[in-house]
């Protein structure tokens, strides 16, 4: 089991680590808004400031990205694990969020990220014992 919890630690973290980096330099594709047109307009209004693409990126989009790169780097690097993954509850919840009220096509990523996030929660949760006592 302990192989397990490794594997899900390593593959959240890389899977944070590429789609946090995306968000600045944009290597992947986005994701396909064709019929969706709420999700493509509040995806470009987090990722853009203003109506022209091309006049300059909002503030959301890099502050997420930035959380979620951090967040994996601290996964990968298993340092302060624990904290890492309470960072993430919010982020993968609104991942979560976004996809099951305008884009539930897309939503299988961010429950595969949320599940994980979850479950590796549940296998410290001795470490959050205190916060709740």
């Amino acid at each position: 089991m302990k192989i397990l919890h490794t594997i899900l630690r390593l593959g959240l973290g890389l899977i944070l680590l590429a789609f946090g980096l995306n968000k600045f330099i944009w290597f992947m594709p986005d994701f396909d808004f064709t019929g969706f047109p709420e999700a493509e307009y509040l995806f470009d209004a987090l990722r853009f400031s203003g109506d022209d693409p091309e006049a300059g990126k909002g503030y959301i989009m890099n502050l997420v990205g930035l959380t979620e790169a951090v967040v994996g780097i601290l996964l990968i690097l298993k340092k302060w694990v624990p904290f890492a993954l309470i960072m993430l509850v919010p982020i993968s919840v609104n991942i979560v969020l976004f996809h099951a009220f305008v884009n539930l096509p897309n939503i299988g990523p961010a429950i595969l990220v949320a599940v994980i996030n979850a479950y590796l929660i549940y296998r410290n949760w001795d470490k959050y014992r205190p916060i709740f006592s």
